[in-house]
């Protein structure tokens, strides 16, 4: 069955070769139809002028769908995501387009993006928002879009009854605040070996946590060299407690001859990571794909002990991991959950789709 699943995700990935978001140009290097959009226009004045703006650029092209950011609008200040299904076997999986830009806040005012359109894909929609302006929104079928259908119209609202108060499940939508780490994200554990670790040029690892939980970093006497999750930063739940850490590893090179089989990559990625030692990592499953690397959870074992005790004596422990890598970046990241901590199994899935790695601004 695992070979039949990395089969199907090796044929996914070719079908969806050239879907992601191409890369931005000017309104004059855009289509007529881009032209149109910003010929004899002033600088939007407000957030829901910006907003407005964007909505009136999203337009067919050839391909899929194409928007233009207004003038005056610094890229920072959009929150802009693209996510929808592919086909998968007979499920689908989550995609994620110029993640990029977004995490990176790359944005460029005046530029035009463009959107390919696949036949794989299920569903995919765009959602903008500001963050000087939270009640400027927007929420788009860039799927309908591009088929030339009108976009749904939001139902009337019911009239008000009184309802029981039902409680929220811990599911994937308390995955709600998105926070953002810098690796390496210290020196300490630096030696004369060791120094490619430390002299990587920096990236950003962002992903969603539920509210009011943060990252920070270990005591000085913690931060050791680790090949497999180096530079590790903690995982705290809102009361401060560590429930989890996160580390990264750069992608080592395939020696002549021993090249992964295709849909296996992984495994030279992490093969730090799958050598049995203090911690282990197995059951691998993708979540996600971009256009250079995956996301994915896994089951970590890993063994701890209690000050004073000896490697010997540690207690093996099993938990949630979440992974991604990216190729043009050379580099991956390992999410680590304690064998306790408060989060289910969808919830680290939600927290494995949604992590995004970028070069450092």
């Amino acid at each position: 069955m695992r070979k039949q699943a990395l089969a199907c995700a090796l044929a996914l990935c070719v079908v969806l070769s050239g879907c992601a978001g191409q890369g931005q140009h000017s309104p004059e290097e855009s289509s007529p139809a881009s032209g149109s959009v910003m010929a004899g226009s002033s600088i939007p004045q407000t957030g829901q002028d910006a907003m407005a703006f964007l909505e009136g650029s999203l337009r067919p092209y050839e391909k899929g769908v194409e928007f233009t950011l207004p003038e005056g609008w610094p890229g920072e200040d959009w929150n802009i995501q693209i996510s929808g299904r592919a086909a998968m076997g007979e499920g689908g999986m989550s995609i994620h387009l110029m993640e990029k830009e977004n995490a990176g806040k790359a944005w460029k005012a005046g530029q035009t993006y463009q959107i390919e359109c696949a036949q794989g894909y299920l569903d995919l929609n765009l959602s903008a928002c500001l963050y000087s302006d939270e009640e400027a929104e927007l929420s788009v079928d860039l799927l309908a879009l591009a088929q030339g259908q009108p976009q749904p119209q939001a139902p009337a609202a019911p009239e008000a009854q009184p309802v029981e108060s039902i409680p929220q499940s811990t599911s994937e939508q308390d995955m709600i605040q998105r926070v953002s780490a810098t690796f390496p994200a210290y020196q300490e554990g630096r030696s004369e070996y060791n120094g490619e670790y430390y002299d990587q040029a920096p990236f950003t690892a962002s992903f969603l946590l539920p509210q009011g939980w943060s990252l920070k970093e270990p005591e000085k006497a913690d931060r050791v060299f680790d090949q497999g999750m180096n530079t590790q930063l903690l995982v705290c739940d809102s009361a401060g407690n560590a429930v989890g850490r996160i580390g990264y590893g750069l992608i080592e090179a395939a020696e002549p001859g021993n090249e992964p089989e295709a849909g296996k990559e992984y495994k030279l990625v992490y093969c730090y990571l799958r050598t049995p030692s203090s911690c282990f990592w197995e059951d691998y499953r993708v979540v996600k794909r971009t256009a250079s690397g995956e996301n994915a959870v896994a089951t970590v074992h890993y063994g701890q002990t209690e000050p004073g005790e000896s490697a010997a004596a540690a207690q093996e422990h099993t938990a949630h991991g979440a992974l991604a890598y990216d190729k043009e970046l050379g580099v991956y990241v390992a999410l680590r959950m304690e064998e306790d901590a408060p989060l289910t199994a969808d919830q680290v899935e939600a927290l494995a789709q949604s992590l995004t790695l970028a070069a450092a601004a």
